[in-house]
């Protein structure tokens, strides 16, 4: 399992999860997770080939929570694209990812939990074994945000810390 962790698919899916806080967890600072947002690959680090060259994160309102939609290019030139909608009520979410995994690769799903007003905790799961959590932060003056993996179980040597840019 862990030559498959670092697979593209799945090592991009790990690093990209960044599940974007729901309408009821974060009222009062909602606002500040919606938008656009760019990588700044200068700015984080992750396991060698699994740093995108590029990504986007786009991130509104849904009548259901939120919708997150990730873009992103690896470094190969591969571009991978996600598509999330979730609440923050600790039920598993799978995203949808274009192109699709081949047939036979385990299924990823996120659950979400609310930590402070800036902050969220995303939990990954891998075929409904946990294998990594994601701290998500955005700055105090809404302009950057963080997510930073920490791996488990047979993922525990993966950690990762994701710049994102306002756009």
């Amino acid at each position: 399992m862990k030559i498959f962790l670092r697979s593209g698919v799945v090592g991009l899916q790990l690093l990209l999860a960044l599940a974007v806080a729901d309408r009821a967890a974060f009222a009062a600072d909602e606002d500040k997770f919606i938008g656009s947002w760019a990588l700044n690959p200068s700015k984080s680090s992750a396991p060698a080939g699994a740093l995108p060259s590029s990504a986007t994160v786009i991130v509104s309102k849904e009548s259901s929570g939120m919708y997150k939609s990730v873009t992103d290019t690896s470094l190969a030139g591969q571009a991978i694209h996600s598509e999330i909608t979730f609440a923050t009520d600790g039920k598993d979410y799978s995203p949808v990812t274009t192109p699709a995994p081949p047939a036979g690769t385990p299924t990823i799903t996120e659950s979400f939990e609310r930590v402070s007003p800036t902050a969220y905790k995303t939990s990954l799961k891998l075929n409904g074994m946990p294998i990594a959590t994601i701290l998500n932060e955005v700055s105090a003056d809404g302009k950057t945000f963080t997510a930073t993996t920490t791996g488990m179980g047979p993922a525990a040597n993966v950690s990762a810390k994701l710049v994102f840019e306002r756009k």
